[in-house]
């Protein structure tokens, strides 16, 4: 069986195709979980902003411009349904530091698991003193593995302002690691 293009699925879709939105999603369906979870520390929240961008995409499908990248189209919609969401609840500075990514990766041994765990919980820790502007940006950049190219057409804003906040952004978690540390080493002589 032959696979269809993006671009194949989105016009079977205007035709009246519901079936095939499932498919043209099933690629970014985690990953756009992920972004928006990372985004609102909270889960319902996050599973509502997908669920918000997706009803968007469906109604604007027509205006979605064949031969564009589909990912880069539908992360932006994401990414923007989130900004309004943190927007209305003005929570994005009281990120819940608990927060884990959802991750269905490779199975690690105990002791990778833990150190990664480690590392994500101190990274979203961080994430709570970064804008959002610079969240949006350190996910899809480091998170996701976007391009800057990608990250700048999803934010609808050029790659230098890209490359601006993924410095500051990653200054920030950097000086943050620091700091925890500097304060572990000092309660672990203490």
């Amino acid at each position: 069986m032959e696979m269809k293009s993006e671009d194949e699925l989105v016009e079977e879709v205007l035709g009246g195709n519901n079936s095939s939105f499932e498919v043209l999603l099933q690629p970014y369906r985690q990953g756009l979980l992920n972004m928006a979870y990372r985004m609102t520390g909270n889960l319902e929240e996050a599973k509502e902003v997908c669920q918000e961008a997706l009803i968007k995409v469906y109604r604007h499908l027509d205006k979605f411009k064949k031969g564009r990248s589909f990912k880069s189209w539908i992360y932006r919609i994401t990414v923007n349904s989130a900004y309004d969401s943190l927007r209305k609840k003005k929570r994005y500075e009281d990120l819940v530091e608990s927060q884990k990514k959802i991750d269905f990766g490779a199975p690690q041994g105990p002791e990778k698991q833990l150190l990664n765990t480690e590392i994500k919980a101190r990274i979203d820790a961080c994430l709570k003193d970064l804008s959002p502007k610079e969240k949006a940006v350190f996910l899809l950049r480091d998170e996701e593995g976007l391009s800057i190219e990608e990250a700048s057409e999803i934010l609808k804003c050029s790659s230098m302002s890209v490359r601006t906040h993924l410095s500051r952004a990653r200054k920030k978690i950097r000086e943050q690691f620091e700091r925890i540390n500097f304060t572990v080493k000092k309660e672990v002589r203490g």
